[in-house]
């Protein structure tokens, strides 16, 4: 399914494929989605997206997914699964709340779970509330593959399940500074290696509570 008219807006609908969405302003409430390609909605280049209130299910083993959200927006209580990555943001500002992340699978003969990722081009992001029990690599994954970060705000979330870390920033790669990120008042549950891994980053860290693994 694709969408190109400028401020749609999809409420209780259930959509068996991917989603594309080629429009701004556009609303998505309510509703299921259920694929097996790469991406359950890609929203890249979209302006304004809303995502809320709705199940996002990938193939889990049976197929090779990346993400069940592509893009930058506001996403707001969905409750995603079998995927490989729950969201990967794109470049700008992002509000991401609420939303439950578990569950993470993938065909993949090496796959890269994360639960929230920011690789790069992000300005202005809030992960606030969420649930993510992440698996193999992290809950939240901060690094500049493809741009510089700044004003990425982490706070009031929980990260269980069995990451390395939960929370990686990592500004060792080449596309600019990671700057002004904060990772505060989170529940976590301590990763096969630990809570948190920074490299080349100096974030601050403070009032967080963190728990043993389990």
């Amino acid at each position: 399914m694709t969408i190109t008219e400028n401020g749609t807006v999809i409420d209780g609908m259930i959509i068996n494929g991917p989603l594309r969405v080629m429009a701004d302003d556009v609303v998505i409430k309510n509703s299921e989605i259920t694929f097996d390609s790469t991406w359950g909605v890609d929203a890249e280049g979209a302006n304004n997206f809303t995502i809320q209130d709705s199940d996002i299910v990938g193939p889990g083993s049976s197929g090779d997914s990346n993400s069940a959200i592509l893009g930058s927006g506001t996403f707001l209580r969905n409750d995603i699964s079998q995927v490989e990555n729950g969201i990967t943001l794109t470049g700008g500002s992002s509000a991401v709340k609420g939303n439950y992340i578990h569950d993470l699978e993938d065909s993949a003969s090496d796959p890269h779970y994360d639960g929230i990722s920011v690789q790069g081009g992000q300005d202005g992001v809030l992960i606030e509330g969420n649930t993510i029990l992440a698996r193999d690599t992290s809950a939240v994954f901060i690094k500049n593959d493809f741009g510089a970060i700044n004003d990425v705000n982490v706070t009031n979330n929980f990260l269980g399940g069995t990451p390395g870390y939960d929370i990686y920033v990592d500004g060792r790669a080449n596309g600019g500074p990671i700057t002004n990120v904060s990772i505060t008042d989170n529940h976590l549950s301590m990763g096969g290696y630990g809570y948190y891994s920074v490299d080349n980053a100096s974030p601050t860290i403070s009032g967080n509570t963190e728990l043993p693994a389990g």
